[in-house]
Parts: structure tokens; C-alpha cells; sequence
């Protein structure tokens, strides 16, 4: 083989390597987006009411494995039918899964549409009905297709596919919470590389053209990374981060979701007075699936209709409430369980999927509207004689309690045993009062990490209604029992006869739990003196301070304390309490009422009011790691991009022309100052020629017009390199003729010559 061929072929084999290496690190964008989207997924499974994780984990590498093998054996219009067989037949095992089923197909189709716009506008996948279900639907064709064409070199199409299916959780809401910021960056990096990538094996680039694709990345982040608007977020919203979350909020903006918060104070402010047969909780929401932190409403709502609110299966009584707006609202408080909205505020009305009503539209201050609920009447012994034959669709939905660990049932079992209950009832009578005696209440509590429920029970000494709350109904499901969280209002002050006022601070987080033929019963477990007290001495305190929206015309002069209903039957030793008026402060949501006051929202010593909006943020701390990453990727960005320019390559120029360096002997020093005048030369006259010694270069520059002083410097270079060298003091000439040409040519410093 000739020395042509051998380095022909020694090029072939380089080029081939390189290539590889591209269709290496292509694949791994490829493989990183996707890895983006089913981080997502997986941490949706690990909530505990959604479970799922290793059937996920068998889809997804049962995916993987179809996509490899059939990118060997079937092109790719099959491959595409597959994938929309995929698609179909996981929307097909959801719709199975759901209440209605496949007849919802034929029946529904309308409101199917209507309800994948919802998923794709903030509806979290927390929130359906059947999200585990959804989750193993969704996962197989993304998978499958993008490993597919991953493998056929289809890059582009590859992360076109895994950022669209990134892109829909992005637009539930789930990316953004459950991941934070800069796992998403690092699927858009992914996501880039691999199209990058790919493209340089396609075309054959080199390792010299990667800047083009660092400077790309870089130039998109930072972009993507400005606010659109003023006072906008940098980039995405931060994982978690629920801002300045209050039990008003929640209410009013009845976005489905009631994130459990730490610290709350209390509003005395009024929010609406209430006529009616008798006093009530006037409920706002329920929730069934709980993440560990945060209460969510599964399913989507449905336009008022009487036939969509059942009556309990049990005996009720009617109990009529007309309700007076007192401070901007879009809820619709009433009593359990509502069974007719009348007037033409039924046109705004929705009815929930766990039979609660909603208001579309945001009620101004002096409207009213009206509701008939049919109340549960059921006394003690009716409720010890049901059993545990509960509707298929009910212990379904409110038994849920994956994720509970061994102690947190042992404990439960023990409380239940030791209070000798024989049946649902008397489990629930057990906990509720076992919760009631061995926890203190305190509205000063900081939230702790982890499954609330747990730490309640297991390690926490006091908290506030939701805490109370939520560790009942955990533990009823971990018994088999259906139960939910339910949030409102307590009746209020009573001032008139059949007429309430409620404020802010009757806002309250209670337990209702399921009975065979009676239907939901409400169970409050938090202690009620603490409440009482709390209440009145703000309001008082209120009063005093001369605050505006306290008080009605009727109000000052009726007492703080009135008669409630018994949230029970059970007649016991904690039920004096439990027939006071009480003062309840869940924290529920993260916005205020429009024009209203607001609770304050404590946390690490700090108090700052939620209702002002706040500026998070503002002051001191340290630098987000996000913007510290996005600033890093940023100065990387524009290297690469000085490197595509050349400008990095004049900067090391500039550099070396105008610093000679550390002295380290008489010859170096000469060649070192020779070639920073070379340098200098070539960018005001030319380069030197290839067989153009240094001496005869100067020469030649010094005939056209080059100062005469410099050819003292090609003669001691000739000493130098060819002769016998040069001495320290003829070093020093050197250095400083080239020192002073570069002065002369250097405008700013031409003035210090």
C-alpha cells in the first residue's frame, strides 16, 4: 500500500470514528429528552394516591424494547401506525377505567374534547379521575416511536416527538412542579444536542463546528430565559412553590388543589351572611386524592343540572340557605348535601364529581343566591348498624392510601383496638377522639417534610384544622373506611333568628366519612376551646383597632358565641365542646380574595400579609442554582461564539503582542520579542512569507516605511538563532525596541511613548 493510500485510509478511518462519536452523543440527547418526560411520569407514580411505579417502569423498557427491535425490520409507516394504535389504545384503557366508561364515547365525546383542552391548559394529571391508569396509557407510544427513529437516525422527528410529549406535561403543570427548572433545561439540552449532533454525523461535520452548536444552545436558553413580560418569572415556575398560601385563597379560587402550609394568623373580616333553617357547615369543597402534601379534587366539573346532585341514600332533612355576598368570591358555600341551586344563578352553577357545587363566575358584594341540601339525619344507633357495603365507585375513590407506612397502620390499628370499636362508626368516633385528646392546637406550626399525615400522627405534638383533618382521613382508609377532606365554613355568628354572619376566620377544614345506606357524615377531630378563644380574642382585638369589614350593622352588639351543630351523633365526653360556635384556620391556596383582608402567612420568623402580593424574592439570599446555570450556559455561549468569530483567537493575539512575559534567558527572551513584533506587523502591513527569514521580513517592512530602530532587532535575532548569542543587555534592547513599536501602533498607548 502506497504512503497515499495508507493516509487516505488512516483519514477514512478518522472520519468514521468521529461520525460515531456524533451518533453517540445524538443519541444520548435523544435519550436524555425522553428521560425528561418520564421523570415526570415516575414522579407522578410515587404520589402516594397514584401509585403505579414499576408497572411504569415495565412499560416504558417493554417500549424501548419494541422500538429497537423494530427499527430492523419495519419501515416507518408502520412503525407510525403503531404508534397511533398506541395513542388510541391508551386513551381507550382510560376512558374503560373511568365511571362511564366506553360509553362516554358515544354519549360524552363533546365534553372528552372539552376535557383534553383542560389537561392541556393547567389541569393536572393529579386531578382525573384515573391517573395511573392515564399514566401507563400515555407512556408506550412516545417511548416506542422516539426510540425508533432515535435508531434510524431520524433525530430531528426523535426529539420532536419526546418534546411534544414533555411539552403536554409542561402544560398540565406537572413538569414544572414536580421537576423544577433545571431538570426541564436539561431536557432542552438534551433536546438540542441531539438535533446538533445528529446533523454534524449527517453531514459529516467535525469536531471544530461543535461551537456553532454550543453558541446555538446557549443563544436559545438565554432567550427562553427573559421575561416576556415585566415583572415576570425567570423561566418556568419553581417546583413547589405554592407563594403565600391561605385558606381564603383557596376558597376563592376553587382551583381543585389545597396545598397543607405552616403558620397561618386570622381575618376577622366579614365574607357573607347566610339565612337559613338551621346552622350548618357550610361546605365550599371536597377532595379526594392526597399527595402527601397537598389536598386534590379528581375529575372535571360538569354544568349544573339537578340529576348530576344525589341525594344521600339515607333519611335527610330539606334545609333551605340563602346566601348574601359580602366580599368578592367564586365560591359557593352549602350545606352537605346540596340537591337544588335555584334562580338564575344555576346558568353559572357547576357540580363537581364528588357532588359539590361551584360558581363560574365571581360573585360581586351584595349578590345572593340560594340552596336546598338534603341534610343527613341518620342518629347513633343507625350509624353502628350500617356495615361495609359500600357503592363500588365510592370505595374506589375515598378508600385510597397507598404510600402509608407499617407504622403509621400499626398505630392506627392499636387506637381503634384499644377503644374496643366494632364498626365503622365507632372507628371513626375512636380517632376522632383520640385526635382530639392527644394533639394540641396551635395555628403556629411549621409544615414538615414528608407525608403530613405521617408526621402528624407519628412525630408532630399540635397543628391546626388541616392537619387534624388530613391525618383522619388517612387513617380511616387505612382501615377500609371511606372518607374524605372537606373544606368551609363553621355557621358563624349568630345574629338574628335563622341568620348568620361569616367571616374569614370560620374558615375550616373538617372529615366526612361514608356510611352504607346514610351517606356522608361530617366528623370534626380538632379541638374546639382553643378555636373559641382565638377567634374571639381577634375579633375583639379587631374591633379595638378600629378595622374596617368586621362588623355589620347587627353584629357588634350579638354574642361571639353561638350554638352549633354537633358534627357528630356520638354523644361523649368531648361533645360539650363540640356544640360551641369554634374558630377554624385550615390554610388552603395560594390566592386572596379580590378587595378583601387576608390570613398572614408565617414562615421561618417572618410575617409577610399574602393579600399584598408580596415581592418573593426581593432583598438578599443566595443565587438561585437555576440562575446560576442558566448564567453559566450563558458565558459558554458567547466563548463559543467569540471561538466561531476568531475574536478569541485576536484576543490571544492582542495578548501576546502586548506582554512579553516572565524573563527567562537571553536567546528566549529575543525570540519571544521577535515573534510578538511578527504578530504585530502581520496586522498593520502582511504576514511573513513562508521562506522569509524574521531579518529579511523586518528588512523588507523597514523599506516600506517601517521605523529603521527595528532592524537592530532582526540583527540581534540573527545573533541569537545563527550566531553566538546574545547577552542580558542586548536582550533588553531587543524587548524594548519591540516594546516601543508596540507602543507606537497601539493608539491609547501611544501617548506614554
Amino acid at each position: 500500500m502506497s504512503t497515499v493510500d495508507r493516509l487516505g485510509a488512516r483519514f477514512a478511518s478518522d472520519e468514521e470514528s468521529e461520525s460515531n462519536r456524533f451518533r453517540v452523543l445524538a443519541l444520548a440527547g435523544v435519550a436524555g429528552i425522553t428521560a425528561t418526560f418520564l421523570a415526570v411520569l415516575f414522579e407522578l407514580t410515587a404520589v402516594p394516591s397514584v401509585g403505579g411505579t414499576p408497572e411504569l417502569a415495565a412499560v416504558v423498557l417493554g417500549s424501548v424494547a419494541g422500538g429497537y427491535a423494530l427499527s430492523r425490520t419495519v419501515g416507518e409507516r408502520v412503525a407510525a401506525i403503531l404508534t397511533v394504535v398506541l395513542v388510541f389504545a391508551g386513551g381507550l384503557a382510560y376512558l374503560l377505567a373511568t365511571p362511564l366508561g366506553v360509553v362516554s364515547l358515544t354519549t360524552r365525546g363533546g365534553q372528552i374534547l372539552t376535557d383534553a383542552f383542560a389537561l392541556l391548559t393547567g389541569w393536572r394529571v393529579l386531578k382525573l379521575v384515573e391517573p395511573t391508569v392515564w399514566i401507563l396509557g400515555f407512556a408506550p407510544a412516545p417511548v416506542f416511536i422516539t426510540t425508533y427513529l432515535a435508531l434510524r437516525r431520524r433525530y430531528v422527528a426523535a426529539v420532536g416527538v419526546a418534546g411534544l410529549a414533555l411539552a403536554v406535561l409542561i402544560m398540565t403543570g406537572d413538569a414544572p412542579v414536580l421537576l423544577g427548572r433545571v431538570p426541564l433545561l436539561f431536557g432542552a439540552v438534551a433536546g438540542i444536542a441531539a438535533v446538533g449532533f445528529g446533523e454534524l454525523e449527517r453531514r459529516g461535520g467535525t469536531l471544530k463546528q461543535v461551537d456553532v452548536l454550543i453558541l446555538l444552545f446557549a443563544a436559545m436558553l438565554v432567550i427562553s430565559s427573559v421575561p416576556v413580560l415585566p415583572g415576570s418569572p425567570l423561566l418556568l415556575p419553581r417546583a413547589g412553590g405554592e407563594g403565600a398560601a391561605t385558606v381564603e385563597g383557596s376558597l376563592t379560587a376553587e382551583t381543585g388543589r389545597a396545598p397543607i402550609v405552616g403558620s397561618i394568623r386570622l381575618s376577622p373580616e366579614v365574607r357573607f351572611k347566610v339565612e337559613a333553617d338551621q346552622a350548618q357547615y357550610w361546605r365550599v369543597a371536597t377532595y379526594d386524592r392526597f399527595t402527601g402534601q397537598t389536598w386534590l379534587r379528581s375529575g372535571e366539573s360538569r354544568d349544573y343540572s339537578p340529576s348530576l346532585l344525589d341525594e344521600p341514600p339515607g333519611e335527610t332533612t330539606r334545609v333551605s340557605q340563602t346566601f348574601e355576598v359580602l366580599a368578592p368570591a367564586k365560591v359557593m358555600p352549602a350545606a352537605n348535601q346540596p340537591v337544588e341551586v335555584r334562580g338564575d344563578v344555576r346558568e353559572f352553577t357547576k357540580v363537581t364529581l364528588n357532588g359539590g357545587i361551584q360558581s363560574d363566575v365571581r360573585f360581586r358584594e351584595g349578590d345572593r343566591y340560594s340552596v336546598v341540601s338534603a341534610v343527613p339525619t341518620a342518629d347513633e344507633e343507625t350509624l353502628r348498624a350500617t356495615g361495609t357495603n359500600y357503592p363500588t365507585r365510592v370505595e374506589n375513590r375515598y378508600t385510597e392510601a397507598q404510600g402509608l407506612s407499617e407504622a403509621f397502620t400499626s398505630k392506627t390499628e392499636r387506637i381503634v383496638s384499644q377503644a374496643d370499636a366494632q364498626n365503622p362508626y365507632e372507628t371513626a368516633v375512636a380517632i376522632e377522639d383520640w385526635l382530639e385528646g392527644n394533639r394540641g392546637y396551635s395555628l403556629d406550626t411549621d409544615r414538615p417534610s414528608g407525608n403530613i399525615a405521617e408526621k402528624f400522627l407519628l412525630e408532630m405534638e399540635q397543628g391546626y384544622c388541616t392537619y387534624y383533618a388530613t391525618t383522619m382521613v388517612m387513617m380511616l382508609r387505612s382501615q377500609g373506611i371511606p372518607a374524605r377532606f372537606a373544606v368551609g365554613y363553621t355557621p358563624g355568628q349568630q345574629v338574628d333568628d335563622n341568620e348568620w354572619l361569616v367571616r374569614g376566620s370560620d374558615s375550616h377544614a373538617w372529615v366526612e366519612v361514608y356510611f352504607e345506606d346514610v351517606g356522608w357524615v361530617k366528623f370534626d377531630p380538632t379541638p374546639a376551646g382553643p378555636r373559641q378563644s382565638a377567634e374571639v380574642e381577634r375579633i375583639e382585638q379587631a374591633r379595638e383597632d378600629g378595622d374596617a369589614n368586621v362588623d355589620v350593622d347587627d353584629s357588634e352588639d350579638a354574642p361571639l358565641t353561638t350554638t352549633t351543630p354537633s358534627t357528630t351523633p356520638a354523644t361523649n365526653a368531648t361533645d360539650v365542646n363540640r356544640t360551641e360556635q369554634t374558630f377554624r384556620n385550615p390554610n388552603l391556596g395560594g390566592t386572596t380574595v379580590a378587595g378583601g383582608g387576608n390570613f398572614t402567612l408565617e414562615t421561618g420568623g417572618e410575617t409577610t400579609n399574602a393579600s399584598d402580593g408580596g415581592d418573593e424574592g426581593s432583598g438578599g439570599g443566595p443565587i438561585p442554582p437555576e440562575t446560576l446555570f442558566v448564567a453559566f450556559v450563558a458565558l459558554v455561549g458567547l466563548a463559543a461564539g467569540a471561538h466561531r468569530t476568531g475574536a478569541t483567537d485576536r484576543a490571544l493575539r492582542t495578548a501576546k503582542i502586548h506582554w512579553h512575559g516572565g524573563r527567562v534567558d537571553p536567546e528566549t527572551d529575543v525570540k519571544r520579542a521577535v515573534e510578538r513584533l511578527e504578530l504585530l506587523l502581520e496586522r498593520h502591513y502582511r504576514a511573513r512569507h513562508v521562506d522569509e527569514s524574521p531579518p529579511a521580513y523586518i528588512e523588507a517592512l523597514t523599506r516600506a516605511g517601517l521605523d529603521e530602530e527595528v532592524t537592530r532587532v532582526g540583527e540581534l535575532y540573527e545573533h541569537a538563532v545563527y550566531g553566538n548569542g546574545v547577552n542580558e543587555a542586548e536582550a533588553d534592547e531587543v524587548v524594548a525596541l519591540v516594546d516601543d513599536t508596540v507602543r507606537a501602533h497601539t493608539p491609547l498607548l501611544r501617548r506614554f511613548r
